[in-house]
């Protein structure tokens, strides 16, 4: 069995549910964050559980040598040179499904009328917008994201021991400026990640979103980056970009669907506010903004990180701000919010200047029943008119179950 990499249990255990499903695996995430990898693995599972290897098809789309091939012709092809019945069935998967002429179709047809499971990856969120609504009820949708922490020191052999607990603040640090793309943790790289983002831009904004002015979105995501846990103004990005407040929203949906950027809404009772409201960017990798603003920030890294991990953990934020003071993550609802905020330091005051929007929450939102502020190497726990604030290091909250 050839080496398949380092085990990232978070995804592979979603994918050992697949073979009891119908359903078609579709596996996003931006490039170079483990998909392949990952594909690879669970082929690995599945020929340890005993599946016939004659069984099993992995196919790079993105190959010279796939480019014009359809599906159906692959799984004709494959069929005819192991003498397949037409009953039998195979596994097929497609790595970069969207470089296959007309997948929208062909998986549809596959999907109805042979005896398959299908599984496969894209680097763009856009291509489910392309399908058209084809494979509705016939998809699962698994989104791979960059390394969270915990995955970070797996990648690095990192073993520390309860007596050493002060080498996880150096470590979530190195995290917060390298990053989680495999490869980069594996060997930091700078210029990697510089290329990468050249990479995405040039193959999935460029040659698919069809994209007139590549350096103008590279613009973009330098003020994204520099804006990271700020609350953005489209018409502010129009004049510094000298684009049209139009392109400037197409632009950052390019990125988003590339899976660079993500935004996140206020969190308020008012529909209308929530859509109307400035968004919040981050990036969805640390090391990205390293690249791009340099090593210094911790502070916007880390909530940045914070963000990150409520992703991995399949729930969207809000934050929130009223007048001078804001929060900068909140979930549930009014009776029943919880907080997070994002305090990158070495002490804990809860009077201080620094919580007033925390404070002024709770004020107006008394049903909140856990604030959690999220440190550098500070830890407390108090309790004030039935609300449970915890102050937690980065490294423990990123760790926790």
């Amino acid at each position: 069995m050839p080496d398949t990499g380092i085990p990232r249990p978070r995804y592979m255990n979603l994918l050992q549910q697949a073979g009891g499903r119908k359903q078609i695996e579709i596996i996003l995430g931006g490039r170079r964050v483990g998909k392949t990898t990952l594909v690879k693995q669970f082929i690995a599972a599945c020929l340890e559980k005993g599946l016939d290897a004659k069984d099993l098809l992995y196919m790079a789309m993105d190959h010279p040598r796939a480019a014009g091939v359809s599906a159906s012709e692959i799984l004709r092809d494959f069929r005819a040179l192991f003498g397949h019945r037409r009953d039998r069935k195979v596994w097929l998967f497609l790595d970069e499904v969207q470089e296959s002429p007309g997948w929208e179709a062909e998986l549809k047809a596959l999907y109805d009328s042979e005896n398959l499971k299908l599984v496969c990856t894209g680097s763009t969120s856009a291509l489910l917008a392309a399908q058209g609504g084809k494979l509705t009820g016939r998809q699962l949708i698994i989104v791979v994201y960059p390394l969270g922490f915990d995955e970070f020191l797996a990648f690095r052999g990192e073993e520390i021991s309860r007596a050493e607990e002060y080498r996880y603040v150096v470590a979530a640090e190195e995290y917060l400026q390298i990053g989680g793309y495999p490869e980069n943790v594996l060997q930091p790289s700078e210029t990697y990640l510089a290329q990468l983002l050249d990479d995405v831009i040039s193959r999935d904004l460029i040659r698919l979103q069809h994209i007139r002015r590549p350096e103008v979105v590279r613009d973009l995501m330098l003020l994204l980056a520099s804006s990271v846990g700020s609350r953005i103004s489209y018409n502010r990005l129009s004049k510094s970009l000298g684009i049209s407040l139009d392109t400037v929203k197409d632009y950052l949906s390019h990125l988003k669907s590339a899976y660079l950027v993500d935004t996140i809404d206020k969190w308020t009772t008012s529909h209308n506010e929530r859509v109307y409201a400035q968004k919040k960017a981050y990036l969805l990798d640390t090391g990205m903004k390293t690249v791009l603003t340099g090593r210094g920030d911790l502070g916007a890294k880390a909530e940045n990180a914070i963000f990150m991990d409520f992703m991995r953990r399949g729930m969207r934020p809000g934050y929130y701000a009223e007048g001078e003071g804001e929060v900068d993550f909140v979930t549930g609802k009014p009776g029943s919010p919880e907080v997070v905020e994002s305090k990158y330091d070495d002490s804990f005051e809860w009077e201080g200047r620094r919580l007033r929007g925390a404070r002024l929450f709770l004020r107006r939102f008394p049903g909140c029943r856990n604030l959690t502020v999220v440190t550098r190497d500070a830890t407390d726990r108090l309790k004030i008119d039935g609300t449970e604030i915890s102050a937690i290091p980065l490294w423990k909250y990123l760790l926790r179950a």
